[in-house]
């Protein structure tokens, strides 16, 4: 039988939960994560949009304690990522390494580090649910995941970040809804030193344009 434990903290006031977002741990490695102010849920900005809530199925490659945390590392084949758990330690003592689990959590980043603040921790104990997993994740990617301008593949095949520009690029063409994305926008998600510069830049060598005073558009 499947061990599932809710691990959420106090929900915001009035406030309808997300749903979780079934997602490769290499997507949330690349993106760009997003801090909102107040109670208003922060996330990570992917080529599939916004998520504040993830749902990712994988190995348990190592565990750490520390007074009363638990670190998880889980590793899905695509990449690895931490789970990080706060004043649950205890009930964290029937995963071990090795096991096959399903997190739903927060994505969150510290000094540039992505990790995963858990709500749900389940074991799996049938391999097929992760084949189930992995079938439906290709079918998101196929037919959900915005086409970036700029890619570039590792020797495993997964997109990797060169720099600044391109995450620039990228990041307005998932936030543009037709009518372009306004540069204090751009600015304030996204932690890149000299990013008014870099976007400047960009509009002179014609890579974007400037639609309008402060708004910005991919050249098609």
């Amino acid at each position: 039988m499947n061990q599932e434990k809710d691990l959420s903290q106090k929900s915001e006031p009035l406030m309808k939960r997300k749903a979780a977002k079934k997602i490769l741990i290499n997507d949330i490695l690349s993106s760009t994560y997003i801090k909102r102010p107040g109670w208003e849920p922060s996330g990570i900005l992917t080529r599939y949009g916004e998520i504040s809530r993830v749902d990712i199925m994988g190995v348990i490659v190592s565990v750490s304690q520390e007074e009363n945390t638990t670190t998880f590392l889980i590793d899905d084949g695509s990449g690895n990522i931490l789970v990080r758990l706060f004043d649950n330690t205890k009930s964290m003592e029937k995963f071990n390494l090795g096991n096959l689990v399903n997190v739903i959590g927060r994505p969150r980043e510290w000094e540039s580090s992505k990790y995963i603040v858990p709500e749900i921790i389940k074991k799996i104990e049938d391999k097929k649910w992760y084949e189930v997993h992995q079938l439906e994740l290709k079918l998101q990617r196929k037919t959900k995941a915005v086409k970036l301008p700029i890619e570039i593949e590792d020797e495993k095949g997964e997109t990797v970040e060169t720099g600044p520009y391109q995450k620039i690029i990228n990041m307005i063409v998932i936030l543009d809804k037709g009518e372009g994305v306004d540069v204090e926008e751009i600015i304030s998600n996204i932690k890149i030193d000299n990013t008014e510069s870099i976007i400047a830049s960009l509009i002179e060598e014609g890579e974007i344009f400037e639609i309008s005073p402060g708004k910005v558009k991919l050249l098609e």
